[in-house]
């Protein structure tokens, strides 16, 4: 159907990273993915990583529209999103955007594709005449999933977005305005015994302490953050992950801070480090997010806690159900736009929650200030 042929390969030892390229019918690699945890679910992952890539890189997987703005002006849901208030200020022209399902009542309503999508920023309609430089920085395809069904994508979209919610106000508390509030560290005797091994297991083979955290905001799903107390020039790498199951979380904090340490060694992502270090070299409270140093944190007080012992239903959309009316019941209204879907049901979506926190971008190395949601930890004027 799509043409395209994968290679795979695994990073490092351990079997805990694989990664996987797609190449198309000239033999020209098209995208990348890579997956974590145990080697078969590795494997499967890259798979479905590499084509999520692919797949959201294409401007017209969904109809585009141009929507006036006054449409978002005159919405409550959009009223704490900062990176779209920079593209109503040019009032200029009709904006670019992508049809969204809202998941709380059903009705449509339309999103920028250049928040969305950073490949329109660098390539956009010929005849948009917006000025996408000022929003460029702010353009990330964060919930953005694929799974084996649409309810699969959409759940893991709904989690990625939150998760990075929760990272962003993490670290504008803890790097931006250094904040002391202390450190929410998970007892590893509250972990599954899947995840609790890995723990173990991972701090001997990165010859680290491995620190998992509780970052969770006022939201019902669990999320955590694992790092290691290794210092480092670069700045260091994390992992996070999010689930209505707490140790399902942290499992996935803890794989991909195994993926992104084993990937770290490689060329690309060194050298990416590398260049967002360089770009914000000049800005120091940015700079602090960016290095992301283990001896900040680690000078905080620290509250060790039990990461609940809950089971997430079995079913899809009760949990899509359960996440939606959490979100509801904090004025926050997710939708969802569908961009693919293969006759075997493979799905891939975008999730879009206007007001959450989108200060992650930093990790980036992106100029990025904080939105409403972010400004308000400091008690800043929103």
């Amino acid at each position: 159907m799509l043409k395209l042929r994968p290679h795979l390969r695994t990073v490092g030892k351990g079997d805990l990273c694989v990664q996987a390229c797609l190449y198309d019918e000239h033999s020209t690699e098209v995208a990348r993915g890579s997956g974590k945890g145990n080697l078969a679910a590795a494997r499967v992952g890259a798979l479905y990583e590499a084509l999520e890539h692919y797949l959201s890189d294409d401007l017209h997987a969904s109809p585009l529209h141009r929507q006036a703005y006054g449409h978002f002006a005159g919405q409550p849901r959009f009223g704490d999103d900062s990176a779209l208030a920079l593209l109503i200020a040019q009032q200029e022209d009709a904006i670019v955007c992508r049809t969204y399902r809202c998941l709380v009542d059903s009705t449509l309503f339309s999103y920028p594709i250049a928040l969305t999508c950073p490949h329109y920023c660098e390539h956009p309609l010929h005849d948009d005449l917006t000025d996408l430089r000022a929003v460029r920085r702010y353009s990330s395809n964060s919930g953005t999933a694929i799974g084996a069904s649409y309810d699969e994508a959409m759940l893991h979209a709904l989690n990625e977005t939150v998760e990075r919610d929760a990272l962003s106000l993490f670290l504008l508390q803890h790097f931006y305005y250094q904040a002391t509030l202390g450190l929410r560290r998970v007892d590893p005797q509250s972990l599954g015994p899947e995840a609790r091994d890995l723990l173990h297991s991972l701090g001997q083979q990165l010859n680290a302490e491995v620190i998992l955290l509780d970052i969770s905001r006022e939201f019902c799903a669990t999320t955590c953050l694992a790092f290691t107390d290794r210092s480092s020039l670069l700045p260091a790498v994390y992992g996070t992950g999010t689930s209505l199951t707490p140790t399902h979380a942290a499992w996935r904090a803890l794989t991909e801070l195994a993926q992104l340490q084993l990937l770290a060694t490689e060329p690309p992502l060194y050298n990416y480090l590398l260049n967002a270090q360089r770009h914000l070299a000049r800005f120091a409270r940015l700079q602090r997010c960016l290095q992301f140093a283990p001896e900040r944190l680690l000078a905080q007080p620290v509250e060790w806690v039990q990461l609940p012992q809950r089971q997430a239903c079995a079913d899809l959309g009760q949990q899509i159900t359960c996440l939606t009316d959490d979100l509801a019941s904090h004025d926050l209204t997710p939708g969802v736009c569908k961009l693919f879907e293969s006759p075997l049901g493979t799905a891939l979506v975008h999730v879009v929650i206007p007001g959450l926190e989108r200060f992650f971008l930093v990790s980036t190395g992106n100029i990025v200030v904080a939105q409403q949601r972010g400004r308000r930890l400091c008690g800043a004027p929103a």
